[in-house]
């Protein structure tokens, strides 16, 4: 076993690890344009969140988000630093604000094992953490999976848990470790923080952690929640909007669970298959693979006899699989690594190649994950030379993005076709179907938003120049509001950002609906016309009583506060 840490193999792993950690802060100083891609209008709740916390609104009172508060309170941070930087990098690297000196303990810990076991644990984490791209693409066109950036960040948060149990062996790292990963998870992606509870149950089962860190990590993250609760409130404001959203969500767990495992039913089977395996070595008389890696290092307290190799794997795949029921094609089953790792690591490597089925087994639950996402990047990225920059000057330079020849010369085309055929997307929209059924995935869609949000701020300023008066307060009711942070606005109070209305939407209270009252302009995209955007006014039209429809722009229609009824111009 390498004991020290000074030798030259381990000081070149930490200085790769620092070197790209530079990197990566160089690389926010840059105009780094990427390619638009799938469902990018989730990226703006992260700009429209850290906006509405600038701005002095309460996360939970003012507005309710679909996750967790610290997604944009790191990156609000990273945002203030580099204000220029894309905002795709920055809402994908923000949480290495929490996870890169999490990492940095595990690889110190890893590396008494040997340089290779470091770094064997280094790699996949900063392929995770740095590339914006889900495993699972829903548009056979390249770009930036746009969506789905707190279930990549849980994801990696699992992973680090894992390593953190099976390789630091020092109580005041482990205890520091988990803790830091446990209220990360809590107040980034509740159900990852329920996964890593499932995880954490069968460490205190099988003695993996013993009562002393057990109460220790307990004692901390309760400890620090308690002052969060007392200095701020936010926790309960938190834990309620939970139960909401969970309300809204009720009786589709199966139905999802049913589809995580045919989605994912290559990493399912292989892992599954890898359990079986080791439970049969097991019965014929063969050691544990588990046992066998721990043996060097003394562990207290020592692991019981349930603490097994297979049976960790089958609590990993259990708790994945619930954790991916929520979060469709992000990184899950990733947390599975460290201990494919640990199989690895437990016998020579002369012995693991008496078993090729061991080896197989173990690169059929590890390579689809990975080279699906590494496919995914260099594809984005080979592809993107000749596409065309999306030209947005009203919105932050931070949102820079481009897109195919195809998809904006389509998007443009569209956007005559939607304002022509209005009553034809209202058709669909009361039937609650969309006009095709990718629409949210489709590259046009995304480049239409994007543009149409550009457009509608001039038109704003326009009017205002025109009529002699200021939208102060101004709401969109759609997905999320980037509007109000471009334009240096104040958000309208009251409302959900993330704003899916069938999942994330709630019903308004009173105090909401006066709240919400206050906007002297409300913004209603129409092109297209679609169910959800329709939903989104009808939940929150008791808010709008009195308030007179405008036309701002063929794609944009507005609702106007009644004080500004006085003018009378631009009303239909």
């Amino acid at each position: 076993m390498n004991t020290d840490l000074h030798d030259r193999p381990a000081f070149l792993l930490f200085l790769i690890f620092g070197l790209t950690i530079v990197g990566l802060a160089a690389v926010l100083m840059l105009p780094v344009e990427l390619p638009i891609g799938a469902s990018f209008w989730d990226t703006y709740i992260y700009l429209d969140g850290a906006y509405r916390m600038e701005q002095g609104q309460q996360i939970y009172r003012d507005f309710h988000a679909p996750v967790g508060p610290l997604s944009y309170v790191l990156f609000g941070v990273l945002h203030g630093i580099f204000d220029t930087a894309n905002i795709v990098l920055l809402i994908q690297w923000c949480m290495m604000l929490v996870t890169a000196p999490v990492m940095a303990v595990i690889c110190w810990s890893a590396a008494r094992r040997g340089t290779f076991a470091a770094l064997a644990l280094l790699v996949p984490y900063l392929v995770f953490s740095i590339l914006p791209f889900n495993v699972v693409s829903w548009n056979v066109f390249p770009g930036i999976d746009g969506f789905g950036y707190y279930n990549r960040h849980g994801a990696v948060l699992l992973y680090l848990l894992v390593a953190a149990l099976f390789f630091v062996t020092s109580r005041p790292a482990l205890i520091i470790v988990i803790s830091t990963v446990l209220l990360t998870l809590a107040f980034t992606k509740i159900n990852a923080f329920a996964a890593a509870g499932l995880i954490l149950l069968a460490a205190v089962v099988t003695r993996r952690i013993g009562l002393v860190t057990s109460v220790a990590v307990a004692a901390i993250c309760l400890g620090l929640t308690a002052v969060l609760e007392l200095t701020t409130g936010v926790v309960s404001a938190y834990l309620l909007s939970v139960f909401r959203i969970f309300e809204n969500n009720t009786g589709v767990l199966f139905q999802n669970i049913t589809f995580t495992v045919s989605m994912r039913f290559d990493v399912i089977l292989a892992s599954g298959l890898l359990a079986i395996y080791l439970l049969g070595l097991q019965m014929r008389g063969g050691t544990d693979l588990v046992a066998d890696f721990d043996r060097p290092a003394v562990r207290s307290p020592s692991p019981n006899v349930l603490d097994r190799d297979w049976i960790w794997l089958g609590v990993l795949i259990v708790a994945n699989i619930l954790y991916e029921s929520q979060n469709w094609g992000s990184a899950a089953f990733i947390s599975l690594w460290p201990l494919l790792l640990v199989l690895l690591l437990a016998r020579p490597p002369g012995k693991v190649s008496v078993r090729p089925a061991l080896a197989l087994l173990i690169a059929l639950t590890a390579l689809p994950t990975f080279t699906k996402v590494v496919h995914s990047g260099f594809r984005a990225a080979a592809t993107s030379v000749r596409d065309t920059s999306l030209e947005t000057p009203n919105l932050p330079q931070a949102i820079n993005m481009s897109a195919k020849s195809l998809s904006v010369s389509g998007a443009e085309k569209s956007r005559a076709v939607m304002v022509e055929n209005r009553n034809a997307y209202e058709h669909y929209a009361r039937e609650n179907i969309l006009p095709h059924y990718w629409l949210y995935f489709d590259h046009r869609f995304q480049v239409n938003v994007l543009e149409t949000m550009n457009e509608v701020i001039g038109a704003i300023r326009e009017r205002e120049a025109e009529l002699g008066r200021r939208y102060e307060i101004i709401d969109l009711r759609d997905f999320a509001n980037p509007i109000v942070a471009a334009m240096g606005r104040t958000p309208a109070r009251g409302v959900a950002i993330g704003g899916d209305p069938y999942r994330a939407a709630f019903p308004l209270n009173d105090a909401e609906i006066e709240m919400l009252a206050e906007s002297d302009l409300v913004l209603l995209p129409v092109c297209p016309v679609t169910a959800a955007r329709e939903k989104l006014l009808a939940d929150h039209a008791a808010a709008f009583e009195g308030f007179r429809r405008i036309s701002l722009t063929g794609c944009f229609d507005a609702l106007e506060n009644p004080k500004f009824s006085d003018a009378g111009q631009g009303g239909t």
